[in-house]
Parts: C-alpha cells; sequence; structure tokens
C-alpha cells in the first residue's frame, strides 16, 4: 500500500461523486484519480523514477493535489514548497533536495529555478495534451511503504533549512491515526482546505477521500469569505491555525448562525490563547479538535479531542497520545522525567522521519533508539496528557508559520551596515507573534536603516519572515560563554 490509497479506493467506490472543488471547478474522484495517474506516466516520460524527488510550486488548487498524487505514483518524492517563499529559499530547496522537475501552474517559474519546470496547472495546452495521450492506470512502479514520500523542508537554527525524510509508512501511519480521531467523517462531510496544502491542511486530504467526503480548496484565507463558504456550502470540517480562528472571531457582524454547520474545527501549529478558544467555543459550538505534530513526526502526535476541550484544566494542553505515538519528556540526564517535570520532549512511532536530507550530523543529534528528542519542551501530567512549554530553539509562530531566528540573522548579517543581528519574538495583535530584530551597526558603513533593512529581507524572505521592526543596539546581550540571550530580547530588557 502507498500512500495515494485514500484516493484510489475513493475512485473504485464512488467514482461520479465529486472529491475536490476550487475556482476552477469541480473533479471526481475517478477523474481525478485518473489524471493523476496520467501524470505520473507523463513524469516517467521526463526521466522521474523511483527515488528520484519531484517539487511542486503550486497554487492552493486542486492541481496541487493531483501534482503530489503523480508524484508518489511515479515512485518520487514529493518537494512541497511554499508559493510564499522567497527566490533564494526556493533555489534552496531545488538545489538541496536534487530535485528532477518542478511542478508549477499558473504563471513563469521564478527566476532562481535551476531544474526543468512543467506547468500542470491545465494552462499548458502542450501539457495537457501530453497527459490526456497516455494510456489509463498507474505506471509500473513498485512503490512500498518504505520508500520516501516527502522531503519536507523545517528551518533549522542554524539558518539553513533541512528536510525531513519522511516514507509512504509514515504518511500512512498518520491517515489511520486521523481517520481514528475523525471518528464521525463521512460521505456526507464537506471538508474545506483554507490553510495552505503545503502544510497542515494537506494532511486532511486523504482521509476525506477514505471516507469519501466532498473537499473546496481556497486559494487563499478570508475571514468573511469563509464565513460565507461555510454557510454557503454547509461545510462540516476544516483546519485552521489560531490567528485564522482569532480573524474569524473577531469578523464584523460574525453570529453563531453561520457555523451551524460546523462539526470539527481542527486547529493546530501554535498555542491557542485561554481567552480565543472560549470565544471559539461560544461561537462554533463544542467542535474543537488540537493535533500536535512536527515536521519531523507528523500529526497526530498527541491530540485534545472535542470533549477534552470542555473541561477547563486540559484546555492547555495539546492532549494524549495516539494509538501509534510514543511520547516521553526527558530530564536534563536525557531519562524519562517525572510527571509535572518540565524537559525536552521525544517521540517515537511509526510516523518518525527516516531521517534529515543529506545531513548525519544533525539526524543522529534528533534520532535516538527509535526516539526523535526533539526541541520542544514540555510536560506530562499524571494523566498522561502533555503540556507544550516553550518551541524549539526559540522559534517564532506568526500566523501559524515557523520562523526561526537565525534564518532571519544570517540574511541581516550579509548586509554591508550590519556587524551582528538577533532576532526574537515581538507580539503581534493578528499572528500572535512577529519578528522583532537587534542589530549591532558597523561604524562608518552608509544606510542601514531600519526600513532598508526590512527592505532587504524581504527580498530574499517570505514576507512572514521578515522584520516588523527593527531596534539598534550598542552590543547583543549575551552570557559569559557567549552564547546569546534571546529571552532578555523577549522580555524587553535588551
Amino acid at each position: 500500500m502507498d500512500a495515494t490509497e485514500a484516493l484510489r479506493r475513493a475512485a473504485r467506490r464512488w467514482p461520479a461523486r465529486e472529491a475536490l472543488r476550487d475556482d476552477g471547478g469541480a473533479v471526481t474522484f475517478a477523474a481525478l484519480d485518473a489524471r493523476a495517474d496520467r501524470l505520473a506516466r507523463v513524469l516517467a516520460t521526463r526521466g522521474v523514477a523511483r527515488g528520484d524527488r519531484v517539487a511542486t510550486l503550486l497554487p492552493n488548487a486542486v492541481a496541487q493535489v493531483a501534482a503530489q498524487m503523480a508524484i508518489l505514483r511515479a515512485g518520487a518524492a514529493w518537494v512541497a514548497i511554499n508559493e510564499r517563499l522567497a527566490a533564494p529559499e526556493i533555489g534552496h530547496m531545488l538545489a538541496d533536495s536534487g530535485a528532477r522537475l518542478l511542478l508549477t501552474g499558473g504563471g513563469a517559474a521564478p527566476a532562481c529555478v535551476e531544474v526543468e519546470a512543467l506547468d500542470v496547472g491545465g494552462a499548458d495546452r502542450d501539457v495537457e495534451a501530453a497527459i490526456a495521450r497516455q494510456p489509463p492506470g498507474p505506471p509500473e512502479v513498485a512503490v512500498g511503504e518504505d520508500d520516501v514520500a516527502r522531503l519536507r523542508y523545517t528551518s533549522g537554527t542554524t539558518g539553513r533549512p533541512k528536510a525531513a525524510v519522511l516514507t509512504h509508512r509514515s504518511a500512512l501511519t498518520s491517515l489511520r491515526s486521523l481517520l481514528a480521531e475523525l471518528h464521525d467523517l463521512g460521505p456526507e462531510d464537506v471538508v474545506a482546505h483554507v490553510a495552505p496544502l503545503t502544510h497542515a491542511s494537506e494532511a486532511l486530504v486523504a482521509p476525506a477521500f477514505w471516507r469519501g467526503a466532498r473537499g473546496i480548496v481556497c486559494a487563499r484565507f478570508d475571514a468573511g469569505a469563509l464565513r460565507d463558504l461555510i454557510a454557503r456550502a454547509r461545510v462540516t470540517t476544516l483546519f485552521l491555525v489560531p490567528t485564522m480562528i482569532q480573524a474569524l472571531v473577531d469578523e464584523p457582524g460574525i453570529d453563531a448562525d453561520a457555523f451551524r454547520s460546523l462539526r470539527t474545527v481542527v486547529y493546530g501549529a501554535a498555542p491557542m490563547p485561554a481567552e480565543l478558544m472560549e470565544r471559539a467555543l461560544a461561537l462554533f459550538g463544542p467542535v474543537l479538535l488540537q493535533i500536535y505534530g512536527m515536521s519531523e513526526c507528523p500529526f497526530p502526535i498527541t491530540t485534545l479531542r472535542k470533549d477534552d476541550h470542555l473541561d477547563p484544566r486540559l484546555r492547555g494542553s495539546c492532549g494524549l497520545p495516539t494509538a501509534a505515538s510514543e511520547v516521553r519528556v526527558l530530564d536534563d540526564a536525557g531519562r524519562p522525567a517525572a510527571a509535572g517535570t518540565i524537559g525536552r520532549i521525544a517521540v517515537r512511532g511509526p510516523q518518525l522521519m527516516r531521517g534529515y536530507w543529506n545531513d548525519p550530523a544533525a539526524s543522529a543529534a534528533a534520532l535516538a533508539d527509535g526516539w526523535l528528542v526533539s526541541g520542544d519542551v514540555g510536560v506530562l501530567d499524571d494523566a498522561g496528557f502533555l503540556t507544550l512549554v516553550d518551541r524549539s530553539d526559540d522559534v517564532i509562530i506568526s500566523g501559524g508559520f515557523n520562523v526561526y531566528p537565525r534564518e532571519v540573522e544570517v540574511v541581516l548579517e550579509t548586509h554591508p551596515a550590519v556587524v551582528e543581528a538577533a532576532v526574537a519574538a515581538i507580539a503581534h495583535p493578528r499572528w500572535g507573534q512577529g519578528v522583532g530584530a537587534w542589530v549591532v551597526r558597523r561604524p562608518g558603513a552608509p544606510g542601514g536603516t531600519e526600513a532598508e533593512l526590512i527592505d532587504f529581507c524581504r527580498s530574499r524572505l517570505a514576507g512572514y519572515k521578515k522584520p516588523l521592526q527593527v531596534r539598534f543596539v550598542d552590543a547583543l546581550p549575551k552570557n559569559p560563554t557567549g552564547k546569546l540571550l534571546r529571552r532578555r530580547l523577549r522580555d524587553g530588557e535588551a
């Protein structure tokens, strides 16, 4: 069995049922399955073989799902690239992964792309003709559960993005665990994808296929448009990050009637403030389902179920481990800590990454005896509920996206007017957190104003990673060994 089995099964059981819809129209399960097969055959004609990597740079649309399915059926690993990334970030992922092809849609590939680009968005007549010429059925490639299905890039503290190597077994484990948590999902449900399919919302695609639910893919998130979509299409299920939930509850003229169809609102990627959770429960009803995961171990690792949210004592936690996951909290010596003791979170299970792509040192540091020792800090209570205390390596969570400070610092420090830079989280009224930068200027160097440095970062990083403000200091706070004290920056002590 491979990670596309849910679509294959749905196409056999409900061939004429609508599978997905976007702004361009709808596609049935049979049609989506057939397109994935034929596109997989086209990839083979372009030299894609089992074990290769194929990247996508596509908008949130049906084409993204079809491309992902085709890549996996061709025996290749999917490298999902967020359209919001800047050209240098895209170029690095393509070069580091050794991608053989880049699948695009709706426009020309960025200038940084040095691999062959194929427009699979439906507008390229030559590509569409090549797809139509292919015979039915998948290519003759033996894909097993131990084959690599995805390289999932996650920024590290060194500032160089690294890729978690995830297998088909990992994807299938995630599917089975989600089906257990989404036990009431069925053919009458409507699943809306408003978060990027390159991120967490993609995990709901396979469960929806497995249960015959209808999916709606939205190009972007807009609170008012989503409210109207939920009411009009009777949406029952969707994934949101807390900042999206914040935007919904703050939308003028909002009321509970618009959300009566909702049965499950999956959320994650960032903590949910207590006040926001109370407002969301009052507006949506008891439909919240929190899921915790990470790039190296796709969710769900733990879940806080709908009924758990009704107990105020549990709302600050991220729930209990799933049947497929083991979770420990480790003390400073690397031993399992007693209940109630804060420590590093370690996880084990079949969805765990194989390692980091082309980075044996980082793999050895993260993996030990089958366990992933994460950078997340948390605590387990006597009942086994996990609560996150902090995020790994001072990560900034802006609108559900992770921003690692060192990645931004590396860019700032390439500016000729900057001697040294530090980055930490600052409060943001909409996104929860934003990026703040503290900079030591180079004496006598021209330029280097706040606006110039922000623009400098904007041209080299995704928009959500650029600093919202830059403060100039004589020196950065450090401990006696020279380690940067980011907490002092966050606490306003610098």
